[in-house]
């Protein structure tokens, strides 16, 4: 995945900060793991909000998910 520019601080509910696209892994990116910890999210994750960028035209937002292991 190439680095996003443009990117906004977006925040969840308790006030943390979610990363940016180009700072997360596929994995998270793609909602398979805690955004925070990148524990794989086999049973028990949660929406937290949405990681904002963009790569020149290209839109790179996606919901992100947090797990039991990030309250």
């Amino acid at each position: 995945m190439s680095e996003a520019t443009d990117a906004a601080t977006d925040t969840a509910e308790g006030g943390r900060e979610i990363p940016p696209p180009g700072e997360l892994t596929a994995s998270q990116y793609k909602g398979w793991s805690c955004v925070w910890c990148g524990t794989p999210l086999t049973h028990g994750g949660r929406p937290v909000g949405v990681t904002r960028g963009r790569d020149g035209a290209h839109v790179l937002d996606a919901p992100v998910y947090a797990g039991p292991c990030c309250p």
